[in-house]
């Protein structure tokens, strides 16, 4: 995979475009300008960071990117789970106390009879 390169574009540039068959280009960082020209007017464009891929490596970050978002999805699954077990604790530490707080005034009315 080659460095990224600073690119500077007159129209908004895709982040990822086909140059030929067996070549990609991919970019990041879009953001537009706006500035004045030599001859007074103002200019605007487009400034990126961008390098070129193989059709190799372009399937191989499709690949990873994959993986990745499966990943982020099992986590969001787990985080759901540990938050409904959460939950679960909580009431069960609820009706614990309440329990406590029950057998205390039985035992406060037993002691004072």
């Amino acid at each position: 995979m080659r460095e990224w390169q600073k690119e500077q574009c007159s129209v908004r540039p895709k982040e990822l475009e086909r140059v030929n068959s067996d070549t990609f280009i991919q970019r990041r960082n879009i953001e537009s300008y706006e500035r004045e020209g030599f001859d007074g007017q103002m200019e605007t464009g487009y400034t990126c960071e961008s390098r070129f891929l193989s059709i190799e490596e372009y399937c191989n970050l499709q690949e990873q990117n994959a993986r990745q978002e499966a990943i982020q999805g099992d986590i969001l699954t787990s985080m759901a789970g540990q938050a409904e077990i959460y939950e679960n604790q909580l009431l069960i530490m609820s009706g614990m106390a309440d329990l406590y707080e029950e057998i205390e005034a039985i035992k406060a009315k037993e002691g004072g009879m």
